[in-house]
């Protein structure tokens, strides 16, 4: 069927004024029109295509950097971030326009504060920010320069509802220059020169027996991961540790041989001992193996990560706050209650040391992702029908990271776990009025809704995260 159809110049409505039928010539453009052919070429009229998620490059989306304010410093050296240390501002200067915003403990969670050289500053939502390089936005992409101390993780659990935020502070105590130049010089370079195997995943999960959480990590993260990968021949060089076979030198002799592009692993995390704040500080957060032996970055010396990804489900993977956001939902002197009060007494807001090790070592990890709080075992499983509920999380570690058409920045490839809590604060309101309105049931709904939401929310990312793995090569 021909495309031309006959033009008519007016056209009328079956309606009546009580005088006469509505009649109009009729126009030559309309609002929802795609295109028009103007001098021989084809006008587009429709909405510009949305910038791709994934191109942090793109002034529509762009990537910023957080830094503490700072009184002392003058209003464009703040905008120009003068006051960071020199790899910080050799990571600006490689990514020209990108903004530097400040925290303020003033302002709370809900602004950052955006200073200009000749124009006043302006407190920026971060719960509902215009994302972009220009003028009044905040990028989409935030790299946060500051220990936990100095920007508290509470700022990074409120940015990642809204942003795709990293951390890093290396080069915030004495002796460790030289590990965050490392970082630096291999993030600018993207890692140029070292290689991580993308094809050859490493998943390592630990199994204490039917009584213990292990066993459901592992089955609900990394025996589901794992089966994504065993079904994709792309992943056929990958490598499974589980149960008796899940000890530290297991992992530490997969991680050295195969140099892999992502590391999976399920296990407890390390948090004591709490009568000992200097041993609790060396090994927070590391993994706890098979044989029940703290597996920590001086066990991996033989391994360059030369820009591997690693998500760890373990206990304080990522580190641990000053106060445990589950204070108050629990008991403070039932058995989960004094461990978290006790962790924080004694290790308060910091980073990890595993993952501070390896993304300061010459050939660096790319990204570290883990919790900065615990994980429940009621949380990773539907209370009603028992199904798992950590879907969205094996589609980010798989379906999302390992996209054909273009690397993807792992700070995209986790959104959708922080919109899974999102969902899970609505569901969480929701009971609190079916509390309200004395429903059978909502107080087990609420807190378990509750705790879904706080534990997506407390996932973090340490480093960078524009950082992708290489294309596979297929």
């Amino acid at each position: 069927m021909s495309e031309l159809i006959e033009r008519p110049s007016e056209v009328q409505i079956n309606a009546w004024t009580g005088e006469t039928a509505p009649r109009d010539k009729l126009p030559s453009k309309t609002s929802w029109a795609q295109q028009e052919r103007l001098s021989g070429r084809i006008q587009w009229l429709a909405p510009a295509v949305p910038a791709d998620e994934r191109d942090w490059r793109h002034p529509d989306l762009g990537w910023g950097l957080v830094l503490p304010d700072d009184d002392s410093v003058g209003a464009a050296a703040k905008a120009a971030g003068e006051d960071a240390p020199e790899p910080i501002q050799k990571l600006l200067r490689s990514r020209p326009n990108s903004p530097v915003l400040r925290y303020r403990g003033d302002l709370q969670q809900r602004y950052l504060r955006r200073y200009y050289p000749n124009r006043a500053p302006q407190d920026l939502s971060v719960q509902a920010p215009r994302p972009g390089l220009g003028e009044g936005r905040v990028p989409q992409y935030l790299l946060i320069y500051a220990t936990p101390e100095e920007i508290p993780w509470p700022v990074q659990y409120a940015l990642n509802m809204s942003t795709f935020v990293g951390r890093l502070d290396l080069g915030r105590r004495p002796g460790e220059t030289q590990a965050l130049e490392n970082y630096v010089t291999a993030l600018v370079s993207d890692w140029e020169g070292q290689t991580c195997a993308p094809a050859k995943p490493v998943v390592w999960s630990t199994d204490h027996g039917s009584n213990d959480i292990t066993r459901l990590m592992g089955q609900a993260i990394a025996e589901n991961v794992w089966k994504k990968f065993q079904q994709d021949p792309d992943f056929k060089d990958g490598v499974r540790l589980d149960g008796a076979n899940a000890t530290g030198a297991a992992l530490a002799a997969a991680l050295a041989e195969r140099t892999p592009g992502l590391v999976v692993t399920t296990s407890h995390g390390m948090t004591g001992p709490l009568d000992n704040k200097a041993g609790l500080l060396a090994h927070l957060g590391d993994l706890v193996d098979a044989q029940f032996k703290p597996l920590g970055a001086s066990q991996l010396a033989a391994w360059n990560p030369c820009g591997a990804i690693w998500y760890a489900h373990a206990c304080c993977a990522a580190g641990s706050d000053e106060e445990s956001r589950y204070k108050g939902l629990m008991p403070d002197t039932s058995p989960i209650g004094t461990l978290l009060n006790g962790v924080a007494a004694a290790a308060g807001a910091t980073i990890a040391p595993l993952p501070r090790a390896l993304l300061g070592l010459e050939r660096p990890l790319r990204a570290f992702v883990g919790h900065v709080e615990p994980t429940f075992d009621w949380t990773l499983r539907d209370p009603a029908n028992k199904q798992v509920v950590t879907h969205v999380l094996q589609a980010a570690l798989y379906e999302r990271l390992f996209q054909q058409d273009r690397r993807t920045p792992i700070g995209y490839a986790l959104q959708d776990v922080y919109k899974e809590a999102g969902t899970f604060y609505g569901a969480w309101q929701d009971a609190v009025k079916g509390i309200n309105s004395n429903i059978p049931g909502m107080r087990d709904w609420a807190l378990y809704r509750q705790l879904a939401a706080m534990d997506r929310q407390t996932l973090v990312i340490i480093g960078d995260p524009t950082v992708c793995l290489p294309l596979l090569q297929v």
